[in-house]
C-alpha cells in the first residue's frame, strides 16, 4: 500500500514536472523561435509576447528591441534609397554605376536618353551598352590609380546625325575597409553644344577678321602709293576715291555687326508705333532708286491700300527691307534685251498676319545652303560670292529683327528660278 502511494505520488510529480516544462519552456521557447524566424525573414513588425515565465522576460525584451532598431533601419535605408534614386533620376548629367569587374549596376534617364539605350542594361560590360573602349579606359584608370579622372570623348551614338562631345568624371568607389575598388561612378557632361558654339565662335572670328583684313589691305596699299608722292591729281583723286570707298565698307561691317550684337542681346528696346506698311516699303523703294537705276532693274510693289497699320518699330522693319531689297538686286539675273532683273515686292493679309514678299527671279538658292542663308557671314557660293559686295549679315540682321517683332521669315528658292523671300508680322 505504501509502495503503491509512492509510486502515484512520482507519477504525479513527473507529470507536474512534464507539465511545467511543456507551458513554461518548450512553448514559450517555440514562440521565441516563430519571431526570430520573423524578424529574420524581414519581417520587423512589433513583438508582443505576453505570459512568458520570469527568466524569459529579458530575452523577449531584447527581442523586441531589436526588431524596433531593425524596423527604424529599414526605413531609414528605404528613405536613403528614394532620396539617392530621386535624386539621380532628377540630374541633367548622365550617371552610369559599374561593379568593380566593369558590369553595370545602375544607369539613370539622363544616361539612357544620352545615348538612346534600350532594353535592361542592368549587367552588361560598359564595353558592349557604350560603343568603343573610351568610357572603358576612363573606368580602368580610375579604378587602378584611385584618382578622379576627366576626359573629353567625342563618339557617335545612334540615332543622333553628329558626333556626342562628352566630358566623363570617373571616381572609384572604395570603401575604407577594402583594399581594392568595388566599382567605378562615371559623370557624363554632354557639352556637344557648347562645343558647337566654340566653333561657331571661331568661325565668326575668322570672317571677321577676313572682312577686315581685305578693305584695310586695300586702303593701306594706296596710303602707301599716295606717302610715296609723284601721283598726278587724277590718280590721287581715285586712290581717295577707292579708300572712301572702302572706308564705307568697313563702316557698314561695323554697324552690321553691333546691330546683331544687339539684337541677339536683346539690348535694342523696340519704339513700336501703328506703321502703314506700303508707305514704308515705297519708303524703302525711293531711297534705293540710285541703286535701282544704276542695275537698271525693275521693282514692283503690290501692297492693298486697306491693309491694317502694325505696331513695329519703324526704324528696324525698315532696315530689314532695305536688307531684303538690296540683296534681291544683287542676286537678280539680266532681263532680255538687257538691263538688271525684276524684283516684286508684295504685302498682303494672311489671317492674323502680314506677308511681306520680296522676289527675284536669280539662280535661286541651293538647297544645301537654304538652312544656313540666314547664318552671319554665310554666302551662297563661298568666297566667289563676295563679288557681289555687302557684308554677309544683312540676312542676319532680318532674321533677328523679325524675331524681335514676334514675326517669322520663310525661303521659297528652287535653282533656276528664283527666290522668295517673306516676312510675316502679326497683326
Amino acid at each position: 500500500m505504501h509502495e503503491a502511494f509512492l509510486w502515484g505520488a512520482g507519477l504525479l510529480f513527473a507529470g507536474a514536472c512534464l507539465w511545467w516544462i511543456i507551458f513554461s519552456v518548450i512553448l514559450p521557447t517555440g514562440e521565441l523561435l516563430v519571431i526570430l524566424r520573423r524578424i529574420a525573414g524581414g519581417d520587423f513588425r512589433p513583438v508582443i509576447l505576453s505570459g512568458l515565465p520570469r527568466f524569459f522576460k529579458k530575452p523577449a525584451d531584447a527581442l523586441r528591441v531589436i526588431a524596433e532598431t531593425l524596423s527604424r533601419q529599414k526605413s531609414l535605408l528605404a528613405e536613403e534609397e528614394f532620396s539617392i534614386s530621386v535624386i539621380l533620376e532628377s540630374m541633367t548629367e548622365g550617371v552610369v554605376i559599374t561593379g568593380a569587374d566593369l558590369r553595370i549596376r545602375l544607369v539613370n534617364k539622363a544616361a539612357v536618353a544620352m545615348f538612346h539605350l534600350r532594353g535592361e542594361v542592368k549587367g552588361l560590360l560598359l564595353p558592349e551598352v557604350f560603343m568603343g573602349h573610351e568610357l572603358q579606359g576612363v573606368a580602368q584608370r580610375a579604378a587602378a590609380t584611385g584618382e578622379v579622372q576627366r576626359g573629353e570623348l567625342s563618339i557617335g551614338i545612334p540615332g543622333r546625325s553628329e558626333r556626342c562631345h562628352l566630358v566623363v568624371t570617373a571616381a572609384a568607389l572604395k570603401a575604407p575597409d577594402m583594399k581594392s575598388p568595388g566599382g567605378c561612378l562615371m559623370v557624363l557632361h554632354d557639352v556637344t553644344r557648347l562645343r558647337e558654339l566654340e566653333s561657331v565662335r571661331r568661325e565668326f572670328v575668322a570672317n571677321v577678321s577676313h572682312e577686315f583684313r581685305t578693305p584695310l589691305s586695300i586702303i593701306n596699299g594706296y596710303l602707301e602709293t599716295l606717302q610715296e608722292g609723284g601721283l598726278s591729281r587724277e590718280m590721287q583723286r581715285k586712290s581717295i576715291t577707292v579708300m572712301r570707298r572702302h572706308a564705307d565698307r568697313l563702316n557698314h561691317l561695323i554697324e552690321d555687326l553691333l546691330t546683331i550684337s544687339r539684337m541677339e542681346e536683346k539690348e535694342v528696346r523696340l519704339e513700336t508705333l501703328p506703321t502703314n506698311l506700303p508707305g514704308l516699303l515705297s519708303n524703302v523703294i525711293e531711297q534705293l532708286e540710285s541703286e535701282v537705276k544704276e542695275r537698271g532693274a525693275r521693282v514692283r510693289l503690290e501692297a492693298s491700300a486697306d491693309l491694317p497699320a502694325v505696331q513695329v518699330d519703324g526704324y528696324r522693319i525698315e532696315q530689314a527691307f532695305s536688307n531684303l531689297l538690296v540683296n534681291a538686286l544683287r542676286h537678280g539675273v539680266p532681263r532680255e534685251g538687257g538691263g538688271g532683273g525684276d524684283v516684286a515686292i508684295s504685302a498682303v493679309l494672311q489671317g492674323f498676319e502680314i506677308a511681306i514678299s520680296f522676289r527675284d527671279y536669280g539662280p535661286g538658292i541651293p538647297l544645301q545652303d537654304q538652312d544656313h542663308i540666314f547664318e552671319r557671314f554665310y554666302r551662297v557660293g563661298g568666297d566667289r560670292a563676295r563679288q557681289t559686295g555687302g557684308t554677309g549679315l544683312g540676312l542676319s540682321i532680318v532674321k533677328n529683327v523679325v524675331q524681335a517683332h514676334g514675326g517669322r521669315m520663310a525661303l521659297d528658292s528652287r535653282p533656276g528660278e528664283g527666290s522668295t523671300f517673306t516676312i510675316f508680322l502679326p497683326v
